[in-house]
């Protein structure tokens, strides 16, 4: 009878310590995860830092310039400021910027009380066992 209880007290502890590897294992992965789109985002945000920046000085110089370009430049060169730095901004906003689009790192252990009871009182059945062997 012993024997089984030790051994049935093992495969639970077992399935426990399984149980929280592939939870702890997962959490890794989605904070690796997290890590690399945070990467993504930061590098989106300055790429288009530099992106609208660039659009603005070349439209800029066209416009401020305007006798220089043909008519067709200058009315593109407007356009092309509005809709780029308005794409741009939307984009950058929709992907990068978001709070809502950001996700948010949480434990994965499931916390059952039920289960957490039967392990614990299996543990202490296994420890009142060891305790009787050693006295």
């Amino acid at each position: 009878m012993d024997d089984q209880n030790h051994t049935i007290n093992a495969l639970i502890i077992e399935q426990a310590m399984e149980k929280l590897r592939q939870e702890q294992e997962t959490f890794n992965q989605q904070k690796l995860h997290e890590n690399r789109w945070f990467s993504l985002r930061l590098g989106m945000g300055y790429a288009s830092i530099i992106l609208l920046i660039s659009i603005m000085s070349i439209t800029s110089f066209i416009l401020i310039n305007n006798t220089d370009f043909p008519n067709a430049v200058v009315v593109s060169a407007g356009g092309a400021l509005f809709v780029d730095v308005l794409g741009l901004l939307v984009g950058v906003w929709k992907i990068a910027l978001n709070p809502n689009y950001m996700t948010k790192l949480s434990p994965v252990t499931q916390f059952d009380i039920a289960d957490n009871k039967l392990i614990l009182d299996k543990l202490n059945s296994s420890i009142n066992v060891l305790k009787e062997i050693d006295s």
